[in-house]
């Protein structure tokens, strides 16, 4: 407990939560009066067009971009390397590489640097797309590079096959990352 206080409200909600799903209900209820409210005092009025928070957050889902988790513990100081590393491209075509062993916590934490909506605002206006890769056979990988292609050719005036093989998929994905999308 004494941890717990000495981190910010989201680290005693994530606490609660997990007490809550564990079986410890009867400890969840004695702390219940205890959570913090959510504020949403210091968020953004626009995003590229953008009018409420509700839509950042569909701008995140519709890009595949994961939820917080129930259980979740703020790590600030990773975040914000993130955050920084994504605010670095600035304009220019390029790559952020989160690596880490399985279960380090990479997709949660990116997941969270990407709800910063002054980030998105800045850099990437036209939204994000969430690839989950992760060990995959063949047939598999051409599955999510099909999804992935489609995704981001969704608004193309040319209605074109999915592609029938990695190759041809890894073409297209490059040709559509310099073009449409290099942020």
């Amino acid at each position: 407990i004494n941890i717990i206080l000495t981190k910010d409200n989201n680290a005693y909600r994530s606490f609660y939560n997990a007490l809550l799903h564990e079986g410890y209900r009867d400890l969840a209820a004695l702390l219940q009066d205890g959570i913090p409210a959510v504020t949403s005092g210091n968020r953004k009025s626009s995003m590229d067009g953008m009018t409420s928070y509700g839509q950042f957050k569909t701008v995140l889902c519709e890009g595949g971009v994961p939820q917080r988790p129930v259980v979740f513990v703020t790590r600030p100081k990773l975040v914000d390397a993130i955050k920084k590393k994504l605010s670095c491209l600035g304009g220019d075509p390029g790559w952020v590489t989160v690596y880490g062993m399985a279960g380090c916590g990479k997709t949660v934490l990116t997941a969270e640097a990407l709800r910063d909506h002054q980030l998105l605002e800045d850099y990437f206006p036209g939204g994000v797309h969430w690839i989950s890769i992760g060990k995959q056979d063949k047939a598999g990988l051409l599955i999510k590079l099909q999804n992935v292609c489609s995704r981001l050719e969704h608004d193309s005036t040319l209605s074109q096959r999915p592609p029938l093989n990695i190759e041809e998929a890894k073409d297209r994905l490059r040709l559509l990352m310099l073009r449409k999308y290099p942020r």
